[in-house]
């Protein structure tokens, strides 16, 4: 059974734990892919960041809450959280980066704030974005995947390296479902991506409704932003790129499927995420693509207790009414 300091919508026999490796399950795709494109360099970001959230996780929870920490639980969305940092660096990004995300996401946005299932903010993506506003000109290495598969000096180079993000316009269709270009290591591949959600649908480990929405509102959402695009009829070949490459299928299934950051309402948790979606489009070429994705989660973290609070008011009034008519 589930224990109740968890999120409170997993109304589900499966626990933490299973759901927890069956979204690292889903991750492998986008983890071998980033390996074979971008080589040591990514195998070492995403240990180093997957090996920093759960040992952080485990050493302050024990020194946040010594008395109420249950020792027997493992605490794997710390390795989920890790993972997704490291997926959305760039590929020559050093060290240094994944150790200040890690601190920032484990001890800042989760431990400080209660820990598992109690943070109110998705502890990856603040990390990203807090990242990426902090030290911006260390997260400019977009070097080309497939070229030197034993690079590491990238690793400790902390001035940083400034190669741009590759134009997916420019290359063929295959190449655009495989992510074959320059951009962030693990969220380029439509397909790897796709994978991933068909499996956590198949397990039902999530149930679609933040998934849908989110990708409801890029359908809606984009044609009116790139309203001159349409019009010359050159649209749709854009709006495909902006869905396979741009990371929004990474986001709408890995990211707002979060046990703990999104609205408990299934319907409402559609709402959110539509918003969101809309938010992204809005903004995503006005600023740089990580800020363009994350903002927009981050501004509805930050409002889903506010309504769970009110539903849930609504919800225990509408229990009282029912039961007065009852009595009566």
């Amino acid at each position: 059974m589930t224990k109740g300091y968890f999120a409170p919508f997993i109304h589900s026999e499966k626990n933490a734990p299973f759901i927890y490796i069956n979204v690292l399950i889903a991750l492998i795709p986008c983890i071998i892919l980033a390996i074979v494109y971008y080589g040591l360099r990514a195998l070492i970001l995403l240990l180093a960041s997957q090996i920093l959230f759960f040992f952080l996780d485990f050493v302050f929870s024990r020194l946040l809450r010594p008395n109420t920490i249950n020792k027997d639980y493992l605490d794997i969305s710390s390795v989920i959280s890790g993972t997704i940092f490291a997926l959305l660096l760039p590929p020559d990004t050093s060290v240094d980066v994944v150790i200040l995300g890690a601190f920032i996401g484990s001890f800042v946005v989760k431990q400080l704030f209660g820990g598992v299932g109690t943070n109110l903010l998705n502890p990856a993506i603040a990390a990203r974005l807090f990242v990426q506003v902090v030290i911006p000109g260390k997260l400019t290495g977009f070097s080309e995947p497939l070229t030197d598969f034993f690079k590491l000096d990238t690793l400790i180079d902390f001035s940083g390296r400034s190669a741009a993000m590759g134009d997916a316009s420019s290359i063929y269709a295959v190449e655009v479902l495989a992510g074959s270009f320059a951009t962030f290591i693990g969220v380029g591949s439509g397909i790897a991506i796709i994978i991933g959600v068909f499996y956590l649908l198949l397990k039902k480990i999530v149930r679609g409704y933040a998934f849908f929405g989110y990708l409801i509102g890029v359908l809606l959402m984009y044609p009116l932003v790139h309203l001159t695009e349409f019009i010359n009829k050159s649209g749709l070949a854009s709006f495909g790129i902006f869905i396979l490459t741009s990371g929004v299928l990474f986001f709408a299934i890995f990211v707002l499927g979060d046990f703990s950051t999104m609205p408990i309402n299934p319907i409402m948790r559609m709402i959110v995420a539509f918003f969101c979606a809309c938010l992204t489009v809005f903004i995503y070429d006005k600023v740089d693509p990580i800020t363009g994705l994350c903002a927009p989660v981050l501004l509805v973290n930050i409002a889903t207790p506010s309504i769970d609070y009110y539903l849930g008011t609504l919800s225990h009034k509408e229990i009282v009414k029912r039961k007065a008519g009852d009595a009566s």
